[in-house]
Formats: structure tokens, C-alpha cells, sequence
């Protein structure tokens, strides 16, 4: 059989074996809807071929994506600003990027939700992982925000790491960014590795105003001695007033400029219950 054939029965595996009714000790209806399997059949070849064409032509062209390829929230021509967020070409599943598009939105957050309360196998997890997270339209009746926040929380809830530093590195800019990367620095804080931690501010771009994020990155430069630059953010941090008491004394102290610090201790976060 012709390496481009298997890939294509590969490819609809996927949606087979993970978004049609699955048996472990029991079967478990992940669609409702009986008629799901013929609806994303004729879907996907409906589509297939218009896919590629449906992209703004200023966008990046799916067929030359890769996996180390950026589409970063590429507008979707016709579509009110629509944007898509992934990780994988849709193409080299032989997917297409309308591939949820005729998927009613509801029958999308039912079976996140039902995935969400099963334990899949390594397999099972890995053909689940390359059908929602390639690059696609979201399904109907769904905001592109909505989408990208099911596919954000099932990362966060999984603690999946790996494939949040993938998503971060293939999308440059996207709502609610912050969320994940507090999830990434909070992992490393919980661990102890800081030095970790600290290279995950890497991801925080201008674009992105979070006073927790603002403070780790202060604390991350006074961490690798550079207390200067630290000195300068935390001013500024003072000025517009997203500092608090607790912190102010922690850093202060930190930075030289008080011989003492408060034994206080503050565990409404990660960060404060560190610098504690």
C-alpha cells in the first residue's frame, strides 16, 4: 500500500475511532447524534478540495504547512474576522480545515466534556490530540474564542506542558494567552525548578498586561542577578499600581534595598506562597 493511501485511512481513523461511539467496558455515545458518522464523511470530502482555498490568500497556504509552521490566528476569507489557533497541518492527516464546520457546537462541547470524564488510552489520546488540535474552522454555532479556550482548558486540566509550549510556539498572539503560560510557570514554581519557570517568560510578548505575570518576571531577573532591569520593571510595575504590599516587601527586600523582610505568609498563589 502507497505511503499517501495509509495516511488518508489514518486520517479518517481519527475520526472513527474518537468522535464516534467508543467501547471500553461499556459503549460510550461521544456524538448523540447517530447520523454524525455520515455527516463528517460527507463533510470531509465536500470539503476537502475548497479547503485550501478558503484561506485569506495573504494567510499561510496549509499545504506548505509543517509542524514547525506558524498560521498564527490566520483571518478566514468572508468569515467576520474569524480566526483559527492550532498546532498541526491539517493536510498531513489528509483533514481538512472545515472538518468541524458543519459539526453542530454543541455536539463539539458535549463530547470534549464526555472525553473530559474517560481515561483514554496513549493511543487513543494521541489521535484525539492531532484531530483538535489541527488547524481548522470552528464548528457552527461556535466562536473561534470559545474554540480556542476547549482546546486551552484541555490542555491546562491534562497538564499538558508539551503541547502547550507547541501551541505557544505556533501562535504568536491569541485571547486569553496569559492563561496558559501562568499554567506553565505555576507547574515549574510547584516543582521548585524556578530556573524552569523563568524561561517560560520567554512567551510573554507586550501584548500581554497581567500584574502576576508582570511580578514573576521581575522576581525571574532578580533570580538571574540582573537587578538593574529588575529595579526598572518594578517601578514601573509601582506606578501603575499592580504591586500590592506583600510583593513591594519581598522585593525590596530582594533587591537590597531593605535589610528585612515580613515572615508573612500568602497562599492565594503560587508566586506569594514562594516568596513566602
Amino acid at each position: 500500500m502507497k505511503l499517501k493511501s495509509f495516511k488518508k485511512y489514518i486520517g479518517f481513523f481519527v475520526f472513527f475511532y474518537l468522535f464516534l461511539p467508543i467501547k471500553a467496558e461499556e459503549q460510550i455515545d461521544i456524538w448523540k447524534n447517530k447520523n454524525a458518522k455520515e455527516n463528517q464523511n460527507t463533510t470531509l470530502k465536500k470539503n476537502n478540495d475548497e479547503s485550501n482555498k478558503s484561506l485569506n490568500p495573504n494567510a499561510f497556504k496549509v499545504s506548505n504547512l509543517n509542524e514547525n509552521s506558524k498560521i498564527d490566528g490566520a483571518n478566514l476569507e468572508g468569515s467576520n474576522e474569524i480566526k483559527i489557533f492550532g498546532i498541526y497541518d491539517p493536510a498531513v492527516n489528509n483533514f481538512s480545515l472545515n472538518m468541524w464546520s458543519e459539526t453542530e457546537a454543541e455536539n463539539i462541547r458535549s463530547s470534549i466534556k464526555r472525553i473530559n470524564n474517560i481515561k483514554l488510552s496513549s493511543t487513543a489520546t494521541t489521535l484525539f490530540e492531532k484531530t483538535i488540535f489541527s488547524f481548522a474552522y470552528p464548528p457552527k454555532g461556535m466562536t473561534d474564542k470559545e474554540f480556542l479556550n476547549l482546546k486551552m482548558d484541555w490542555m491546562i486540566k491534562n497538564n499538558r506542558v508539551d503541547l502547550i509550549e507547541q501551541f505557544l510556539k505556533q501562535n504568536d498572539t491569541f485571547p486569553d494567552k496569559k492563561k496558559i503560560i501562568q499554567h506553565l510557570v505555576d507547574t515549574n514554581i510547584a516543582k521548585a525548578n524556578i530556573k524552569q519557570a523563568c524561561e517560560k517568560i520567554n512567551f510573554i510578548d507586550k501584548n500581554i498586561k497581567d500584574s502576576y505575570l508582570e511580578k514573576f518576571k521581575i522576581y525571574c531577573l532578580v533570580f538571574n542577578d540582573k537587578k538593574n532591569e529588575a529595579q526598572l520593571l518594578f517601578d514601573i510595575l509601582k506606578e501603575q499600581k499592580q504591586s500590592d504590599n506583600f510583593f513591594n516587601d519581598k522585593l525590596n527586600y530582594l533587591l537590597g534595598i531593605t535589610d528585612k523582610t515580613s515572615k508573612k505568609v500568602r497562599d492565594d498563589n503560587l508566586l506569594n506562597f514562594y516568596l513566602s
